[in-house]
């Protein structure tokens, strides 16, 4: 029996408890409220805790749709009966008692011994309310509700692209267009192609058990139509010590790979990301766990099943960074994944944009770019120098990675080769722009307004790429979660620098323009590339985010490298640390007092609503407010996916136009 610490996340308003869905002594995954579609695969776990004594391990499952008997779980599903589990973990009660226990007081943990049985490999055939009950302890009963719902009568588009701009806001989307569009007198004649698209909607981001999500989850509600808690993928967290275990949710990709010829047969997937591919978008589409961070083996996971209870999808196109978990010490059992990539599953491999430029084969392909996370368009594309001495290389030869991709010329080589795999039975593409995220957190604002312009691009070439290859694409556009930033005037830089040895704020302030005296910004772009020519211009946003470590904010970017403003000291009276502004930059910048947690070093996501734009086949869809997980189910009955009898189908309403 093995014994671990979880540290949960919020439930019902309250920020610690024992498990984010299990207040009491039952626990039922899934939860409460799910929703199903049928023919889509599902794991159920059932947990029994006890604090204080033994857990009842002779507990009982039924299951009854609306109105009908109860049926014995496993008889319902035709499963057999599986293993009993037992396991013990330890929470914190409170926040008190979570950073007493980080500091090593262990004695303030309490105890829970745990009983448990997973049924894997669930489906439902006809959609419904069903009631789940478990009877425990001597007649104590235990109930849930699941919603199922039917599957598409028509499949409506041939293939589907989801772009992801990570981290991105309306806020966002506005001042990346201000620094790209031009206006006269306030008005831009020229926007961005997703201020184009037929259908505008807003997704409701928040996870299981917390109005706040991260990356991991929001992406995960996009693929499986449920929620899930934060750094969890395709999975509800259970409370075992095994990070593969967890009762799962079959995914989008795994459900188009696996359809039915009579909605057109298998689908092609792609992947394709700025990020390394094995981190929480990009593994959204293929991975299951409840710990984003095991990116080896999340690698693992594309090509093979680690408990044999889900099928690889072995995607079509997979191109990112990331290349430092293929082959190395990062890499899992230290083996050569490229090897297994080329050899046993017999993909092109390709390490630089050139190659990828160039590239006219059929696949699968493989492109990887980077050791780690790609860098941004404005030192890849506007200051190239930046790339040098950084030993980045995907090969992990110390060699530096001079020649990557943009992400337009990532989605033109994805899309042609999707079209080639895919054929009648077309192809499913998650593309993420990862880095207006990454550069949020460090509060790096003109890089990643820069990335939101380069995302627009690659949409622009999705467009055309449809209309010239195959109108019955759907191409929707949103983001995982968004950051608190906001741009609330513009600031002189030169004013700004004059005040630089005033060590009080008040004159540096008077830099800043607010109202009628913000004016717009110097950027320009006069050879027409849709980017600024410059971004060490003298009249720059007065941008901030509201949720931040303290810092130094000169409102500049920095020129040679990425902002890094603030770091971790261990300078402390206890044995954590705390952040403070990084010695390193922004010297003269202005003391902002920080409000997140005493060791954060980098600005947090915020609660904010993201917008959705869609074009094509279905796209009218996502022209509402939904919720995340309303994604999947979108998508699946755009796609065919699911499967049910004629009289239980769903009609998805009439087409949208075409592009």
């Amino acid at each position: 029996m093995k014994i671990f610490i979880t540290f949960a996340v919020a439930v019902f308003g309250v920020q610690h408890v024992k498990s984010p869905t299990c207040p009491g002594a039952a626990c039922v995954f899934p939860v409460d409220g799910a929703e199903f579609l049928t023919g889509a695969r599902f794991d159920i776990r059932i947990e029994m805790h006890g604090e204080q004594t033994v857990p009842d391990d002779s507990f009982s499952v039924t299951i009854a749709k609306a109105g009908a008997p109860e049926t014995e779980l496993g008889t319902f599903f035709n499963l057999e009966r599986p293993k009993l589990e037992t396991w013990d973990f330890s929470y914190a009660k409170d926040g008190a008692d979570y950073y007493r226990a980080l500091e090593g007081e262990r004695s303030v943990l309490i105890p829970v011994k745990v009983a448990s049985r997973i049924w894997r490999r669930a489906a439902f055939k006809e959609p419904g309310n069903y009631i789940v009950t478990t009877t425990y302890s001597g007649g104590k009963r235990h109930q849930v509700e699941w919603i199922v719902r039917g599957a598409s009568c028509q499949r409506l588009a041939r293939n589907a692209i989801l772009f992801i701009a990570d981290g991105t806001t309306i806020n966002m989307i506005t001042a990346a267009r201000v620094m790209a569009k031009q206006q006269r007198n306030g008005k831009f004649f020229d926007k961005f192609e997703l201020d184009k698209m037929e259908h505008i909607g807003h997704i409701l981001t928040h996870s299981l058990g917390s109005m706040m999500t991260d990356s991991a989850c929001s992406a995960s509600a996009y693929h499986t139509g449920h929620k899930t808690a934060v750094n969890a993928l395709g999975v509800y967290p259970d409370s075992s010590p095994d990070h593969f275990d967890d009762p799962k949710q079959e995914l989008l990709a795994e459900l188009a790979r696996r359809r039915s010829p009579s909605k057109g047969g298998k689908m092609a997937v792609g992947i394709v990301t700025t990020a390394e591919v094995q981190d929480a978008t990009p593994a959204a589409v293929f991975a299951h766990t409840r710990r984003r961070k095991n990116k080896a083996d999340i690698l693992h996971q594309l090509l093979y099943s680690i408990n044999n209870d889900t099928a690889p999808i072995a995607a079509d196109v997979l191109l990112g960074g990331g290349g430092k978990y293929f082959q190395g010490s990062l890499s899992r059992n230290k083996e050569n994944y490229y090897k297994k990539f080329s050899g046993e599953f017999g993909y092109d491999v390709i390490h630089n944009g050139t190659q990828l430029r160039k590239y006219s084969g059929k696949g699968p392909l493989l492109g990887i770019f980077h050791k780690s996370d790609m860098d941004v368009y404005v030192d890849r594309q506007m200051m190239p120098n930046n790339l040098k001495n950084n030993q980045a290389s995907p090969l992990g030869d110390k060699a530096d990675a001079l020649d990557q991709p943009t992400l337009v010329d990532m989605t033109k080589a994805a899309l042609d080769v999707l079209k080639k795999r895919g054929g009648d039975g077309g192809f499913f593409a998650m593309i993420e722009a990862a880095s207006p995220d990454k550069q949020m957190h460090t509060m790096d604002f003109h890089r990643a307004l820069v990335e939101i312009i380069e995302f627009d691009q690659a949409i622009k070439a999705a467009v055309e790429w449809a209309r010239q290859h195959d109108p019955e694409t759907l191409i929707v556009v949103t983001a995982d979660h968004g950051h608190g930033f906001d741009v609330f005037g513009s600031v002189d830089t030169y004013a700004f620098n004059r005040a630089a040895k005033d060590k009080h704020n008040l004159s540096k302030r008077q830099a800043i323009g607010v109202y009628g005296e913000a004016g717009w910004p110097d950027y320009e772009d006069k050879d027409g590339d849709g980017f600024p020519d410059s971004l060490a211009v003298r009249t720059v946003f007065a941008g901030a985010t509201v949720n931040h470590p303290d810092i130094l904010e000169n409102f500049q970017m920095n020129l040679t490298h990425p902002r890094n403003l603030a770091i971790r000291s261990y300078e402390t009276p206890h044995k954590l640390s705390i952040s403070i502004p990084d010695p390193n930059f922004n010297q003269n910048g202005m003391e902002i007092t920080g409000n997140t947690p005493a060791e954060n070093t980098e600005a947090v996501h915020s609660m904010t609503d993201v917008g959705v734009f869609a074009s094509g086949p279905g796209s009218h869809l996502f022209g509402r407010v939904m919720d995340s997980t309303e994604v999947f189910f979108n998508f699946a009955f755009i796609l065919g996916l699911g499967d049910a009898a004629p009289h239980h189908c769903r009609n998805c309403h009439q087409r949208s136009k075409h592009y």
